[in-house]
Parts: C-alpha cells; sequence; structure tokens
C-alpha cells in the first residue's frame, strides 16, 4: 500500500467525522447547553469526556472487535456496509437541514428535559450521552470500524493517524462552535447551517456510493 493511499484514508476518516459531527444529535446539543449556561469550561470537560469514550471505543475496536471480524471473515463486508451507513447518515443531514426547530442555537435555549444530560455533571455527561445514541454505536461499528480495516494495512502508525483523525475531525468542528455559543453567537446564520447541512449531506452520501462501489467490485 503506497503513503499516498494513507493519507487518502486519513484525509477521508479527518472529512467523514467532521461532516458527521456538524449534524445535530444529542451530543452536540448538551455541549451547546453545557456553553450557554455554564460557560466554556464545562463545554470543554463534556467534550473531553465524549473524546475520551471515543478512543476507548477505538481501541476496543482496533484489539477485540475488528480482529473477530477478520478470524470470521466478515471485515472484507466492512466497505459496503460503512458505505450504506455514510448514505443514511447523510440522508439525515440534509432531511434535518429542512426541519424546523434544528438549529444549535434554538435548541441549546429549550429547557432541560428532567433527564437531559446537562443534569448530570458535564464529565458524566460526556460519557452517558454519546453511549446513549444508537447512531454512535451504529457509526462506530460500521464506518469507524471500515477505516480501521484500512488503517491495519500500515500497521501502529497508520492506526496512530487515524486516531487523531478521528479526535481532529471533531475538535475542528466543536472548538469554534462552542465558542461561538458561549458567548450567544451563532457559527452560522440558519440558512447558511441549512444550506451547510444539505452540501455536507450529499458529500456523505457521495463518500458512501464510492465505498459500496468498491465493496460490490471487491467481490466481482
Amino acid at each position: 500500500m503506497s503513503v499516498l493511499s494513507l493519507v487518502a484514508t486519513i484525509c477521508s476518516a479527518f472529512v467523514v467525522t467532521f461532516v458527521t459531527v456538524v449534524l445535530p444529535s444529542p451530543s452536540t446539543v448538551t455541549a451547546s447547553r453545557y456553553a450557554v449556561r455554564r460557560g466554556t469550561r464545562a463545554a470543554a470537560i463534556f467534550l473531553t469526556a465524549a473524546l475520551c469514550l471515543d478512543t476507548m471505543v477505538f481501541l476496543i475496536l482496533v484489539f477485540g472487535f475488528h480482529p473477530f471480524l477478520n478470524a470470521l471473515g466478515a471485515a472484507r463486508y466492512l466497505a459496503p456496509l460503512a458505505g450504506a451507513g455514510l448514505v443514511i447518515f447523510g440522508l439525515v443531514m440534509v432531511v434535518t437541514a429542512r426541519r424546523d426547530g434544528s438549529h444549535l442555537l434554538s435548541m441549546a435555549a429549550e429547557p432541560e428535559q428532567e433527564n437531559g444530560g446537562t443534569t448530570h455533571g458535564p464529565f458524566l455527561a460526556g460519557l452517558l450521552v454519546p453511549a446513549a445514541n444508537p447512531g454512535f454505536w451504529i457509526w462506530w461499528t460500521t464506518i469507524g470500524t471500515s477505516f480501521i480495516h484500512a488503517a491495519r494495512h500500515w500497521g501502529g502508525l497508520g492506526l496512530g493517524l487515524l486516531l487523531l483523525a478521528f479526535l481532529g475531525g471533531a475538535v475542528v468542528w466543536y472548538v469554534p462552535l462552542l465558542w461561538a455559543l458561549s458567548r450567544g453567537r451563532q457559527v452560522f446564520s440558519e440558512r447558511i447551517q441549512d444550506r451547510v447541512l444539505v452540501l455536507f449531506g450529499l458529500i456523505m452520501v457521495g463518500f458512501g456510493v464510492v465505498l459500496i462501489w468498491r465493496g460490490v467490485t471487491a467481490f466481482g
């Protein structure tokens, strides 16, 4: 495998992660509420815990789940499965962009639910909120595992860079978002946010179609 292939894999993982976290989710809404109501420090603690959970899941997949799939001979099915997941996530982004009340600032301003994430300490919430979201596990067991399978070709270096790409894709979105929300501002206007979600959703669908195509041709 060439260095160029490694760079393409890492860059794709970064872009896919970034595009995924742009989609409003329980984690995004909870982090935004912390930034608005308790300040940047609480939001940063929440984000740190969420990234710790991502790291733990990544390591479990690398040392447990993925070798198990290899032993079963099922690893080759990861690419089309991840492609289908990306297509679904992308279509959800497009639909979300056209739904009233999907904007981050309005969601962050909504009253807290009795069992909402902000009723816990920020670090505990950073672990519980993503773990309670089925989409989190679907993403990791399909898209995340597919990237792990690709990065394994370069050994520890590839896996280390992949983890940095996953974490970096989340941080690059969350840091400016939380900074803006903590000051009562929006990163994008509602109209621009809708357009960004549609654009990123289409990008996600495009990535998914490519993965599905590669998976299908690999069986040919």
